[in-house]
């Protein structure tokens, strides 16, 4: 058998097997819920963003009614946008804020992660499994907080009861809570202590 007519198998067999394994990685579409203030930054609405790119079963949005409420309904949420003011109610496994002079009221709300961005934002919250802060000149007072990364600068955490583990990278950073865990702080003229 000449050796073009041994390769034309080989490599219609390797095409095979390639497209084969290829088509058991595809993504699986799915939407989350992106907040995003509408009316002149009176009232938000909730708009599908990009296709989640995770193997998990993704979960629908959900639109807030009239008055501004948010039930995540178990679904990721971003809020964006200029001094707006947002609410969250329900299951709040992850919420992403990128926004400036945002007031989030997630006190009714059952929230696992929060990454916080941008400026001048500030939070309420019963309990965050997991907060992310990473802007400047942030506001976060909750009852509890199960782990804490403060990157940004001049933020102010404080919880009323306990704060989990704490590491602060930014600087002129205020952290406060009765009771804290592990504290790491690789910044500046930060004050991690209790009230």
């Amino acid at each position: 058998m000449p050796p073009a007519a041994v390769r034309r198998p080989l490599a219609l067999a390797l095409l095979v097997a390639v497209g084969m394994s290829v088509a058991g990685c595809g993504v699986l579409a799915g939407e989350r819920a992106t907040v995003v203030p509408t009316d002149a930054g009176t009232r938000p609405t909730v708009v599908p963003s990009a296709p989640a790119t995770s193997a998990a079963p993704s979960t629908p949005s959900v639109a807030p009614p009239a008055d501004g409420l948010t039930d995540c309904a178990g679904a990721a949420v971003t809020l964006s946008g200029a001094d707006v003011d947002f609410t969250l109610v329900g299951d709040c496994p992850a919420v992403t804020v990128n926004g400036t002079d945002l007031d989030i009221d997630a006190a009714g709300a059952t929230v696992g992660s929060l990454q916080l961005g941008g400026d001048r934002n500030e939070l309420d919250a019963q309990r965050v499994e997991t907060l992310a802060v990473g802007g400047q000149e942030n506001d976060i007072d909750a009852v509890e907080i199960g782990s804490l990364a403060v990157n940004g600068d001049r933020n102010e955490v404080e919880a009323d009861v306990r704060i989990g583990a704490v590491a602060v990278s930014g600087n002129d950073n205020r952290v406060t809570a009765p009771e804290r865990g592990p504290v790491t702080d690789n910044g500046q003229r930060n004050t991690v202590g209790a009230p």
